[in-house]
């Protein structure tokens, strides 16, 4: 994705905001856990191999606009560059660097009363999780990716705020599906019909406009 999209994709998340609503971007950074998923080795189809993408930090940016007084809508960026990797039959030693970027569409319920300084909410998205293997011979992955999330905004300001959440991740891996596919056609991995869960723990200055 080109940072131009992120710009673009405001312009129709808000293509009026209309007086007393407030848009807000959130540059966040955290650290994500969790990411097994079963799959089998190049051609061998009969043992199934846990994966493991490893636990590192992230960051990314929230766009998003108030369209009630317990409602808004978002746009999610959130890139974490970790490595793939798996114990038992590579003896626990990283496979290759990997990098998820994750685009989402969704929006947050808001607890509490309009203007307090503490708002607790939960929310929600949907799009797609782009799986960026370093070796230059793999191909990218592009696979459909939700995530849930809980957290609170703390008003230090008209217009500044602290806001922490806890995230869930959950990207799609096709069942029967190959995935890490050098060029010439040979594939690294056969997703057997899983996902790659993760839990992210998250934090970051809120400007509000």
């Amino acid at each position: 994705m080109k940072p131009w999209f992120l710009a673009a994709a405001l312009l129709v998340l808000v293509p009026a905001v209309a007086p007393g609503q407030t848009v807000e971007i959130t540059p966040l950074i955290g650290y994500r856990v969790g990411g097994s998923f079963a799959a089998t080795v190049g051609t061998d189809s009969a043992a199934a191999v846990d994966f493991e993408v490893e636990d590192a930090a992230s960051f990314g940016v929230h766009l998003g606009v108030r369209v009630a007084e317990d409602g808004e809508l978002e746009l999610l960026y959130s890139r974490q560059d970790t490595a793939l990797g798996t114990g038992g039959l590579f003896t626990g030693e990283p496979l290759f660097d990997l990098a998820l970027e994750t685009w989402q569409f969704g929006g947050n319920y808001l607890f509490g009363e309009e203007g307090s300084r503490v708002r607790p909410y939960i929310g929600a998205g949907l799009g797609v999780t782009r799986l960026l293997p370093e070796p230059a011979d793999l191909h990218d992955e592009t696979r459909f990716s939700a995530s849930c999330a809980a957290g609170v905004k703390v008003w230090l300001g008209r217009h500044l705020g602290l806001r922490v959440e806890a995230r869930g991740f959950f990207t799609v891996l096709e069942s029967d599906a190959d995935a890490f596919c050098e060029t010439g056609g040979e594939c690294l991995v056969h997703a057997k019909g899983s996902d790659i869960s993760q839990a992210e723990v998250r934090a970051g200055l809120v400007l509000r406009f």
